[in-house]
C-alpha cells in the first residue's frame, strides 16, 4: 500500500530503513519480541536484491570458514530457516522452503581437487556432506551433462524464494503490530547532537528511540545519512527463469558457472551475474547468454525450454565482503545492518537475531566481528 495514502502515526519505537529481506527480519524479530518497528521501504518491499537472489541457503559454499563470526552466522541462520518458514507458513504465507540439500557437480579434474580439498572441512561439521560419484550422481539428476566426473552433497542446505520471503515476512510481523510502508523514501536522519532521533521522508519526519540503516546499496549513498561515509558499495546481479515441462531437478544444482535452481511453481531460476559497482536493474542480452549457456552446461536438456523471464537486483557490498552490522560510532540511537551482498537472505535469520537483539539491548558485543570499526584499524605490519 502506499505510504502517502496512509501516512497517520509519526511516532514508532524502532524505524527500519529499507524493505527488503534484511530490514523486514529484523522487523519481524523485533515484532516477536513486542517492540513495534516501522518499516519505510522507497520502492515495494522485496523490490531489490531480495527479490531477485537465487534464494539458496548454502553457507558450505558461500561463507568462508576461516572467518569464524561470518560462518558461525551462516549456520544459525541455516538452523533456524526451518521453524522460520514453518511459522512464516503458518501466519499466512508460505515462502516455499525447499530443504532437500544442495549439489555441486564437478567436469574437470581441477575442480573434483577444488571440491575434495573442501570436503576435508565440510566433512567435519556434521551436517552429513558426501562425496558422489557420476553414476551416484546421475541415479538424483540423470539429465546432467556429459562429462559428469562427481560432486557433493549437502543434505542439510536447501533453497528459499527470495520474494516470498520477504513477503512472508512483512505479512507475518504486520499480525504482530509492526508497521510497512512502500514507496516512503527516506531522505536523511533527524539529529540532536550526536542522537539520531528520526527520520525525514518526503511527505514527514517519523520520531523514534532506534533507527536502523538496512537500506541495501542505498545505505552507501554519501551524505544520506551522516557525515561519515558508510563503505557499502553496489553489486549488481541478474537471474533468469526457464521453464521446461517434466523437467525439474530435485534440488539447487550447482556448477562452477552458477546454479540452476527448481521453484516451486516448476520453474527454473538459473542464477547469477555479477558486477561490482554497477548500479541499475537493466537486463542485458549478455547477462541472459551467460545465464543460459550456464543452465545448458548442466542440463543439455535445457536447450529447448521456453524463456520465463529476468530480474536483477542491486546488492550491498562492504570492502571484505563481511556484512556491517551494529552501532555507528560516535552517533547514538541508530545501527546499520548491511553489506550482506549475496548472501542476504541467506543470512538474514541470524543477522536478524543479533540486530533485533543490539536494539533490544544495546550490548554490542555479540556484533563485534561486524562492526564497521573494523575498518578503521591500522593495517597489521
Amino acid at each position: 500500500m502506499s505510504g502517502a495514502a496512509i501516512l497517520t502515526s509519526k511516532n514508532a519505537d524502532v524505524v527500519i530503513v529499507g524493505g527488503g529481506v534484511i530490514g523486514c527480519s529484523i522487523a519481524y524479530q523485533l515484532a516477536k519480541q513486542g517492540i513495534m518497528a516501522t518499516v519505510l521501504e522507497r520502492g515495494r518491499f522485496g523490490s531489490g536484491a531480495s527479490g531477485a537472489t537465487a534464494g539458496v541457503i548454502g553457507p558450505l559454499w558461500h561463507l568462508d570458514p576461516a572467518h569464524k563470526a561470518a560462518f558461525g552466522l551462516g549456520i544459525r541462520s541455516l538452523d533456524l530457516f526451518p521453524r522460520l518458514a514453518s511459522e512464516l507458513a503458518e501466519a499466512g504465507v508460505d515462502p516455499e522452503f525447499q530443504h532437500r540439500g544442495i549439489l555441486k557437480v564437478a567436469f574437470t579434474p581441477a575442480q573434483v581437487d577444488e571440491l575434495k580439498q573442501n570436503l576435508t572441512w565440510q566433512g567435519e561439521l556434521g551436517l552429513g556432506v558426501r562425496w558422489l560419484d557420476a553414476p551416484e550422481i546421475r541415479e538424483l539428476e540423470p539429465e546432467v551433462g556429459d562429462g559428469l566426473l562427481g560432486g557433493v552433497f549437502s543434505p542439510r542446505e536447501g533453497c528459499i524464494n527470495g520474494q516470498r520471503l520477504v513477503d512472508a515476512l512483512v505479512h507475518a510481523a504486520t499480525g504482530l503490530g509492526a508497521v510497512f510502508l512502500e514507496e516512503t523514501e527516506v531522505i536523511g536522519l533527524e539529529t540532536s547532537g550526536q542522537n539520531v532521533v528520526g527520520v525525514r521522508t518526503l511527505t514527514g519526519s517519523y520520531q523514534c528511540g532506534h533507527t536502523v540503516l538496512a537500506a541495501g546499496p542505498w545505505t552507501g549513498i554519501p551524505g544520506r545519512w551522516l557525515p561519515q561515509a558508510l563503505p557499502i558499495t553496489p553489486v549488481k546481479g541478474q537471474r533468469i527463469l526457464l521453464r521446461k515441462p517434466g523437467f525439474l531437478p530435485k534440488c539447487p544444482v550447482r556448477s562452477f558457472e552458477g546454479y540452476v535452481v527448481p521453484q516451486a511453481d516448476g520453474s527454473l531460476l538459473v542464477a547469477a551475474t555479477r558486477e561490482e559497482g554497477v548500479f541499475d536493474v537493466r537486463i542485458t542480452a549478455d547477462a541472459i547468454r551467460q545465464l543460459v549457456a550456464t543452465a545448458i552446461g548442466l542440463f543439455p536438456a535445457l536447450e529447448d525450454a521456453s524463456f520465463v523471464g529476468a530480474r536483477a537486483g542491486v546488492r550491498p557490498g562492504s570492502p571484505d565482503g563481511i556484512p556491517i552490522m551494529g552501532p555507528l560510532p560516535g552517533w547514538d540511537g541508530v545501527s546499520i545492518a548491511c553489506g550482506h551482498d549475496h548472501v542476504g537472505v541467506m543470512l538474514s535469520p541470524g543477522s536478524a537475531e543479533l540486530a533485533a537483539r543490539y536494539v533490544l539491548d544495546g550490548d554490542p558485543r555479540p556484533l563485534e566481528a561486524f562492526s564497521i570499526s573494523r575498518f578503521d584499524a591500522p593495517a597489521s605490519q
